[in-house]
């Protein structure tokens, strides 16, 4: 992790949005792709939004709008493991096959704002295990941003076993490791 930078992925994505549109990128937030569009050869060419103006009972309300079919040269599909369009280009092309399953967890993340003399810009803490039992899978991380802010986060496994086990109180515990406890000292 040394010479590279710790950012907000919110921050990153605003910013290479204008790029982008300075290079006649179209991007439409607030619209959700519903489905996948195909050309013969079966490549994917464009992506048809949700129907807009649907009431709670599914009919058609004053007003409805039909889903807009978007149509792309390049078409990046990016919505994160569990999306609908990927679930759909993972069955059509048969992507699991021979993969092991995904594996899936619970994240909790905090920010604090720490003492000046507790805060040490750039620095990036990755642990796995502790608090966690030795059958539980999980880690953890803590990001030293600027202006005295700390990201710390907690991740859980969601194949855990122990039904009376709070991720959000392995979370608490963690931050009580000495390694890591004197960060949080006076924080808010």
């Amino acid at each position: 992790n040394h010479g590279n930078y710790i950012v907000s992925l919110g921050n990153v994505c605003r910013w290479l949005a204008t790029k982008a549109e300075a290079l006649g990128v179209e991007i439409y937030p607030g619209f959700a792709a519903a489905s996948l569009v195909y050309n013969e050869a079966g490549a994917v060419t464009g992506v048809i939004t949700g129907d807009m103006g649907v009431e709670k009972d599914g009919t058609h309300g004053p007003a409805y709008a039909p889903g807009m079919a978007l149509m792309g040269k390049y078409v990046l599909i990016g919505e994160g493991a569990r999306g609908s369009l990927a679930k759909q280009l993972i069955a059509k092309y048969q992507l699991a096959d021979g993969r092991e399953p995904g594996k899936f967890g619970i994240g909790l993340k905090e920010l604090w704002q720490v003492k000046p003399e507790n805060h040490k810009p750039g620095l990036v803490q990755h642990s796995f295990g502790w608090p966690l039992d030795m059958k539980t899978g999980g880690g953890s991380f803590l990001y030293h941003l600027e202006d005295n802010q700390v990201a710390v986060g907690f991740v859980v496994h969601l194949n855990y076993k122990n039904p009376w086990l709070s991720p959000f109180e392995e979370f608490q515990r963690f931050k009580t490791h000495p390694a890591i406890a004197g960060t949080f000292e006076g924080a808010k």
